[in-house]
């Protein structure tokens, strides 16, 4: 359940792939089919039960956090609509999972890409890292088990010998080297900080309940069969190039990604795995007013479903703690931000086909439902967001 300061949303009426109401008062089962049918519903424009699934699962995990959203719950809904009807062809290719696959073939999708690219030089954006294949292929669930062996063997004491030539090995796909005799005696690049962190321990154990999760949610005849969705990392920048960079050069970067990343490649190395697995990195959305950044962060995030609870994806920290770096930017460069995506997307077009839609689709909605979904669409101009702050 959603609380705000005057409203809980409990949504209880979905809407199926074909946009018809239907009582539901049971979550969807698999991640699979909840990232399935919110793509049917994107590709549809039917924006209004997406938005209210993702907040759903998404808020109450901020509800005693010192991040600042608007305090309304329509106000978020509103910045969320402005998302999806402004976002590019890169964004609904890595909602419907085919994106590392299709920016390999699909010429419009790299025209596209290009221009978004280009601005995300300048201009705030939201970026996601899939793990796939050269040829955008993801793992499959029994290939994604392989890597969950090897974290728990990599969590292990040191006892056995094989356990420390593991460790070892992986430590050293990727720089810094690590010596053999300080592995042998127990250290683990991204299991230490100051020393071996507890919450390292306990974040990669949740990572192995995820995939495991996840693996159990495909029956035995889809565990060779690639995922429809590629595990994911989802993350915000003032300039996503020198962020996935930063990642890339393995520099204040998640080490549940860095970790899988190099566990593949050992695999891989081993001819355990015959792909080659690593973080493709695309921008897939471009920021355009200050308080979108914390809630585009956590709504693609959710969207997205890169957390490693699900088997997912590879975040395991709440979404919008870093987005103090809108604050750099000043008003003038906002509005040039924001006549830039308004010239360039299909917002306009995409406000007025749900503006619309809100007669008819309202009707099937609870009152306190419609209201907020009202609110959301009538507040054109409305800019009632506290200006998110940095906890970290």
């Amino acid at each position: 359940m959603v609380s705000t300061r005057t409203n809980t949303y409990n949504p209880t009426r979905q809407v199926n792939e074909l946009g018809e109401f239907v009582h539901s008062d049971s979550p969807l089962p698999t991640l699979s089919s909840r990232r399935r049918r919110w793509a049917a519903l994107l590709r549809a424009q039917h924006y209004q039960p997406v938005i209210a699934e993702v907040l759903e699962q998404e808020l109450p995990k901020y509800t005693n956090s010192t991040i600042v959203l608007p305090t309304s719950l329509s106000s978020i809904m509103r910045e969320c609509l402005l998302i999806l009807a402004s976002s590019p062809l890169v964004f609904a290719a890595a909602v419907d999972g085919t994106l590392a696959q299709k920016i390999l073939v699909d010429e419009d999708l790299q025209r596209e890409y290009a221009v978004i690219q280009e601005r995300a030089h300048i201009q705030p954006s939201i970026y996601v890292q899939l793990l796939a294949d050269e040829n955008g292929t993801a793992p499959t669930a029994n290939q994604h088990m392989l890597i969950r062996e090897r974290v728990i063997d990599y969590l292990a004491p040191t006892r056995r010998e094989q356990d420390q030539e593991m460790a070892w090995m992986i430590d050293n796909v990727t720089a810094p080297a690590v010596t053999r005799s300080i592995s042998i005696s127990g250290y683990r690049k991204y299991l230490w900080t100051s020393r071996r962190s507890p919450n390292h321990d306990a974040t990669l154990l949740r990572f192995c309940s995820g995939i495991l999760k996840r693996w159990s949610e495909h029956t035995p005849s889809r565990r060779d069969t690639p995922f429809e969705f590629p595990p994911g990392e989802c993350g915000y920048s003032i300039n996503s190039y020198i962020r996935l960079k930063q990642h890339r050069d393995r520099q204040s970067s998640n080490y549940v990604m860095n970790l899988t990343e190099d566990i593949c490649s050992y695999l891989h190395s081993l001819g355990h795995i015959s792909q080659l697995f690593y973080m493709h990195q695309f921008v897939i959305y471009l920021i355009f007013r200050p308080q979108q950044a914390a809630i585009a962060e956590i709504f693609c995030s959710g969207l997205l479903q890169v957390w490693v609870e699900d088997g997912g994806g590879l975040n395991a920290y709440p979404a919008g703690r870093s987005v103090a770096s809108v604050r750099r930017l000043s008003q003038g460069q906002w509005v040039t931000h924001e006549k830039w995506v308004s010239a360039n997307t299909n917002l306009q077009k995409n406000l007025r086909i749900q503006k619309e839609r809100l007669k008819s689709e309202v009707e099937g909605l609870e009152a306190e439902q419609d209201e907020l979904w009202r609110e959301a669409m009538e507040s054109d101009n409305e800019n009632d967001g506290d200006d998110p702050k940095d906890v970290d």
